[in-house]
C-alpha cells in the first residue's frame, strides 16, 4: 500500500507541474483507489525526528515543494515564501547563529553532536509575508502550507515533523534572519513561521490516539 501511496500521490502533484512524475503510477499492477490512499496517508502520518543519512532525491523534494506551494490560500494571495534547503553546510552555518541566542544556548547540550535540524536531509523553512500587500491570515495560510509537505513527505515514503523553536530560535538572530535572505534568497518583508526536517526515516513511530471528544458532528 506504501507503493502505491508513492505512486498515486506523485503522478497527482506533478501532473499539475507537467512534470515526469506519472511514469511512477504506469507501473502499478492495478487501479488505485484515491480516496483510501489519501485518507490511510492522513490517517496514518506520525512526526519522524531520527533520520539517516541518506540524502532525499530532487525529484522528491521537488513533489514536496509544489505540493506545498499547492495548499490554499486566504483570497489566493499565496502570502508565503518556501525555502527546501538540503545543503547540509548552510544549515550548519545557520546553526552556528542560531546557537549564539538566549534559546540556542539552552538547546546545545540536548542537540549533542547533532545540528539544529537534527541533521535531517532537509529542512523546508516557511515564512508568511508581511506588510500592505499580505493579508491577516498569511500566518495561517502557513500552517496550510506545511500541511500539504508533510503529507507530501509521507506519501514519499519519507519522514518529517513541524518545528516551530528553531525558528523562534532564528528569529532571534540578527546574523541568523540576515543569513536568510543573503543565502535562502528571502525578501525583506517576510517572517520566519515554522521549518519542518525531513529525511529518511531512523524509527517508526506509533501512531498517536486522538482525542474523539474534541469533534463533534451536529445534524
Amino acid at each position: 500500500m506504501k507503493v502505491m501511496k508513492s505512486l498515486f500521490f506523485a503522478a497527482g502533484v506533478m501532473a499539475l507541474a507537467s512534470c515526469t512524475a506519472q511514469e511512477r503510477v504506469s507501473t502499478a499492477d492495478e487501479p488505485a483507489d484515491p480516496s483510501a490512499i489519501v485518507l490511510e496517508n492522513i490517517m496514518t502520518r506520525v512526526s519522524v525526528r531520527q533520520f539517516t543519512a541518506e540524502p532525499i532525491a530532487k525529484t522528491d523534494l521537488q513533489i514536496i515543494m509544489k505540493a506545498g506551494l499547492q495548499a490554499p490560500s486566504a483570497m489566493n494571495k499565496q502570502d508565503w515564501q518556501l525555502r527546501i534547503v538540503s545543503n547540509q553546510e548552510m544549515l550548519n552555518t545557520l546553526t552556528g547563529y542560531m546557537l549564539n541566542t538566549e534559546m540556542g544556548g539552552m538547546m546545545k547540550e540536548r542537540m549533542g553532536d547533532k545540528n539544529a535540524f537534527n541533521n535531517a536531509a532537509a529542512v523546508a523553512f516557511i515564512a508568511a509575508e508581511t506588510g500592505d500587500d499580505a493579508t491577516r491570515w498569511s500566518q495561517i495560510d502557513t500552517a496550510l502550507m506545511s500541511e500539504n509537505i508533510l503529507l507530501a513527505a509521507h506519501a514519499l515514503g519519507l519522514g518529517a515533523t513541524y518545528q516551530a523553536a528553531p525558528a523562534a530560535m532564528i528569529n532571534q538572530s540578527k546574523e541568523a534572519k540576515e543569513y536568510l535572505k543573503t543565502a535562502f534568497g528571502f525578501p525583506e518583508n517576510v517572517e520566519l513561521v515554522n521549518i519542518i526536517i525531513m529525511g529518511h526515516p531512523a524509527e517508526t513511530p506509533a501512531v498517536k490516539d486522538r482525542d474523539q471528544s474534541k469533534g463533534r458532528i451536529i445534524e
